[in-house]
């Protein structure tokens, strides 16, 4: 009996949810169509629903214009931020099936996006797109050469050589090193 009544209320949540999400999409929809037809429009939108920040209308918009996936309105994983800026296509794809994420031992695992760590974001998403693998494998060595150069010594990154400062990697200096190096090289 209990599971009867489990599979009635998952199947009325369902049928709502769904519902309610068509709805939601069928609104930002209607918020461009009037928009569109006036200008002014949107301050009486605005007004008439107080409560919505100004974030909120740019993704209402975004959605009713095919720019955003309407899953994305209410979707808070760490992966969401990224996906917001990938085009429409791209975001789609990546909400309705799985993003590849290539492992260290060079294996390729599918993860859903709502699954992604947040180090698995910084090697999947460049700025305006999703990595394939090969340039996640580019973005991995690229990493390595940074972890490499951040570990050396600072000596090692520059040397004195007949007064000139030779600097081997990109490095930045504060003040205090800057004059330490001018010292040294008076001597």
């Amino acid at each position: 009996m209990n599971a009867e009544i489990t599979k009635q209320a998952i199947q009325e949540f369902k049928e709502a949810w769904t519902t309610s999400m068509n709805n939601l999409a069928k609104a930002c929809k209607i918020y461009v169509n009037a928009i569109d037809n006036n200008p002014e429009a949107k301050k009486e939108f605005k007004k008439s629903f107080p409560s919505l920040s100004i974030q909120a209308w740019s993704r209402i918009e975004a959605v009713g214009r095919n720019q955003m996936h309407y899953l994305l309105l209410t979707d808070t994983s760490p992966a969401a931020a990224k996906l917001r800026r990938l085009p429409y296509s791209e975001q789609k794809t990546a909400i309705e099936g799985c993003v590849e994420v290539l492992a260290q031992d060079g294996t390729c695992l599918k993860v859903k996006s709502e699954n992604l760590t947040f180090q698995m974001i910084k090697q999947v998403f460049a700025r305006n797109c999703i990595r394939d693998v090969p340039a996640q494998k580019a973005y991995i060595e690229s990493q390595k050469t940074v972890k490499e150069i951040k570990l050396k010594k600072p000596r090692e990154l520059w040397s004195i050589k007949r007064n000139v400062l030779e600097v081997y990697a990109p490095s930045s200096f504060n003040r205090k090193q800057l004059l330490k190096i001018l010292q040294e090289m008076e001597k």
